[in-house]
């Protein structure tokens, strides 16, 4: 085989190759047991042993990642390594579709080193990475709009706006917003050919609500509003509270001040990179020369951010991350796109990015706004295409200023890039090799677990296993469900988790009810906070009365974790597990 054939499959190859590394190196340390996992288990396999979405079981969008995994519990049982095998290949499709459409914008040596650092910087973050998502929702129709961008960005074709219908159609029905975002993306690629609205739009749309009406039939409309998949149409303050702390607008200060100081960095970068280029000079010992100097230099400082000296480590800790300015960046330059289209210019900047897919782009970057990062769960989703686009625009950029500063420039940005991303690599590998990783085993297969999590997890199945007779039943707060899934346990209750927004004062007072006039064989209380502003902690900040209920008609009969004891509340600085049983009633 030539190296013409070669090189294009191995560059093809170079955003596998970086999945496969760090799938190894965080090897079965993707599940975390407290948060979102329950919900993701357990919603699933009630579906599978015949109970009804949304009007047995809450859930708060679309049916089709349900759907799929109840599947997978038919065909596998109560398996963990079924459930992550259906993340891994949502996952891979998304991948893939990432380095479509980067191919299609950038050139393949530049297509491979943007989506293998899209990789290392989104699909292995915690909690909620790539192969055990915290919605499985949210994995499908990222990676079907997509994949819609990607068919939509070729040369058009009737069969490839089939297609692109088709994974409409799919996004839709996993979350509503974001199918519709793909749809509207998708009529912009077609505005000019009003025919190919039907196969874009009006089909995917009618697909999707014929689902939704099988999945919402025998559920009341107030309860599809207040617990199910249209409270997309009017979320819960609680949830809004949620995007604005993932979106960085609690602190707008402080992630203002952030953002600034990686502008900082990023700019001292770009000064290095520029110097180089312009020491380089005409002969090829000069660029020899600048090229050594220049990633030397860059691999001595991420070395020094990834083993901080120990008077530097303090200082060093306070950087935010670089992708900080990847949210404004695309959305940047979607204004600009958007204000020359209104005033009927050509487009620019980076002209061979479609306007469909800047749109898409900059919808995901406002949902990250001032707080992209390197932790999950948002990050993993709607970072990865606005961090394409700005790996693109970054290396487009070096390219327009390579006249002025010298034609070493874009060799050297993608060199600064390619160190970016061995330091993310490294970065992961310290995260999931650090000591306190522990396996823990399970009816429905192990996991590994960080310490204390992973302690007070292996007592508590231990405890459980014995104390839940079979077809016995339990109940976790905030979120137990993945307590019930490796067990086997009844889920009594429609609702999975308990976090702010999920019960409304009326649906509280009938799970209080519930769980007293007809007790759960155990109760399980973790010490999990919420996400947000404000209320925090279950029965203290939020969920009052139904805290007072739990305290009151379940005592402690274990409790694990170093936060373990008498006086132990949700919301105190050490972690722990309790397990309740019923009190005797007085007679």
């Amino acid at each position: 085989m030539t190296d013409r054939f070669r090189r294009p499959a191995a560059f093809a190859a170079a955003p596998y190759a970086v999945f496969a590394i760090l799938a190894a190196v965080s090897w079965n340390r993707w599940i975390e047991p407290f948060v979102d996992s329950g919900r993701e288990l357990m919603v699933p396999w009630r579906l599978a042993h015949g109970e009804r979405l949304y009007r047995d079981v809450a859930f708060y969008h679309g049916p089709l990642g349900p759907w799929l995994a109840a599947l997978a519990d038919l065909l596998a049982g109560r398996s963990l390594s079924a459930r992550i095998l259906l993340s891994a290949a949502v996952g891979l499709l998304h991948l893939e579709g990432l380095r479509r459409l980067a191919r299609a914008i950038a050139s393949e040596r530049r297509a491979a080193l943007a989506v293998s650092l899209v990789v290392a910087l989104t699909a292995f973050l915690r909690p909620g990475g790539w192969l055990f998502p915290f919605s499985l929702d949210a994995s499908i129709a990222v990676a079907t709009v997509t994949w819609s961008l990607v068919l939509l960005t070729g040369e058009h074709a009737r069969r490839r706006d089939a297609v692109a219908g088709v994974f409409l159609a799919l996004a839709l029905l996993s979350r509503v917003e974001l199918g519709g975002l793909g749809v509207v993306a998708a009529v912009l690629a077609a505005r000019r050919s009003p025919r190919r609205w039907v196969a874009l739009a009006a089909w995917p749309c009618l697909a999707a609500a014929v689902g939704y009406a099988i999945a919402s039939r025998g559920t009341p409309l107030s309860t599809l509003v207040s617990s199910g998949w249209l409270a997309v149409v009017k979320p819960p303050e609680a949830f809004r509270t949620v995007y604005r702390a993932y979106a960085g607008l609690d602190q707008p200060g402080l992630r203002l001040a952030e953002l600034g100081l990686a502008s900082i960095v990023l700019l001292g970068v770009g000064a290095l990179l520029a110097l180089g280029s312009r020491a380089a000079g005409p002969n090829r010992i000069g660029s020899i020369v600048a090229t050594a100097t220049v990633s030397l230099t860059l691999a001595a400082l991420a070395w020094t951010c990834l083993r901080p000296p120990e008077q530097f480590e303090g200082t060093l800790a306070l950087l935010p991350p670089l992708v900080r300015i990847v949210p404004p960046l695309v959305l940047g330059l979607a204004a600009v796109r958007i204000g020359r289209a209104l005033a009927r210019r050509p487009p620019a900047p980076l002209p061979e990015i479609p306007i469909a897919v800047l749109l898409v782009a900059a919808f995901f970057a406002l949902r990250l706004f001032l707080a992209a990062g390197y932790s999950g769960p948002y990050n993993a989703y709607f970072l990865p295409l606005p961090a394409l686009l700005a790996v693109v625009a970054a290396l487009g950029l070096a390219d327009r200023a390579a006249a002025q500063l010298g034609p070493l420039l874009p060799g050297l940005a993608a060199q600064a890039l390619a160190v970016f991303l061995l330091f993310r690599i490294a970065s992961l590998a310290d995260i999931y090799r650090q000591a306190g990783w522990t396996p823990v085993a399970s009816p429905a297969g192990s996991v590994t677990l960080l310490e204390p999590a992973a302690g007070a997890t292996h007592l508590a199945l231990e405890d459980l296993s014995r104390r839940i007779p079979a077809g016995g039943s339990l109940v976790g707060f905030p979120e137990g469900g993945f307590f019930n899934y490796v067990l086997g346990a009844r889920s009594p209750l429609r609702e999975e988790q308990f976090f702010p927004g999920r019960l409304d004062a009326e649906a509280e007072k009938r799970v209080a009810r519930g769980i007293e006039e007809d007790p759960p064989d155990a109760v399980l209380v973790a010490n999990v906070l919420a996400v947000g502003e404000g209320a925090r902690a279950f029965g203290k900040d939020y969920l009052i009365e139904l805290g007072t209920t739990v305290q009151r008609r379940f005592r402690v009969a274990a409790a694990f974790g170093p936060g373990a004891g008498p006086s132990a509340a949700v919301g105190d600085p050490q972690f722990f597990v309790e397990i309740r049983v019923p009190r005797r009633r007085a007679p």
